[in-house]
């Protein structure tokens, strides 16, 4: 199996763009033009997921649960993960450095080590190190438990009442005793932030069949 680039770690936050034109800068930089979403405030993050703007349909079928892990799969295969930086105006991301994102989750889910979480069934969330909850109800905490891989709504905020204004999706498997965290999306009014191969958590025999 390939080596992931020794820049990407598991467990970085990168932030989704859909792009619809790329072009070079000075230096060598590659420019992928923002169409969306509106990133203000600017993430902390220098990472960013690069998403043609021609597959933006994905986000509309995520949000209606239509999305199979087969397509999980083709749409991040035509992502990829980059290094850089917006520009003043937030019209552009200045990459530095970029790879292919799906051959980098693949590597890491047969090796990377994880932080290990407990879910926390009184926040109904688990509490990632370096970030707020990351809210995942019970029934979607069982599913994971149950399927040996899985994608899907992990939370809707009750709140908001629709995905695309609050949610988290999850794609996780099973290996060595526990549930890993391949990709975790959390939307907040159509703005991505993704984390990879962020946490693992212990698999609780009482959910095997």
């Amino acid at each position: 199996m390939a080596e992931s680039p020794a820049w990407i770690q598991p467990g970085l936050t990168a932030t989704l763009i859909w792009y619809d034109g790329v072009g070079e800068a000075r230096g060598g930089d590659r420019l992928y033009q923002v169409a969306g979403p509106v990133l203000e405030p600017v993430p902390a993050s220098p990472y960013f997921l690069l998403a043609p703007l021609e597959r933006s349909a994905f986000a509309g079928r995520l949000y209606r649960a239509e999305v199979t892990l087969a397509d999980l799969r083709a749409f991040l295969g035509d992502l990829d993960v980059a290094e850089g930086r917006l520009s003043d105006e937030l019209e552009f991301v200045a990459t530095c450095r970029r790879a292919p994102l799906l051959p980098v989750l693949d590597a890491w889910g047969e090796t990377a080590p994880a932080e290990v979480l407990p879910y926390l069934s009184d926040l109904n969330a688990f509490l990632p190190s370096d970030s707020g909850p990351l809210f995942v109800t019970p029934e979607a905490h069982a599913g994971l438990q149950r399927e040996p891989e899985r994608f899907g709504t992990a939370w809707i905020c009750d709140g908001c009442g629709e995905a695309e204004d609050a949610s988290v999706f999850l794609w996780t498997t099973h290996r060595d005793g526990f549930v890993h965290v391949r990709l975790a999306i959390e939307n907040q009014g159509g703005v991505w932030t993704c984390r990879l191969h962020p946490f693992k958590f212990p698999r609780e025999e009482s959910h095997d069949g």
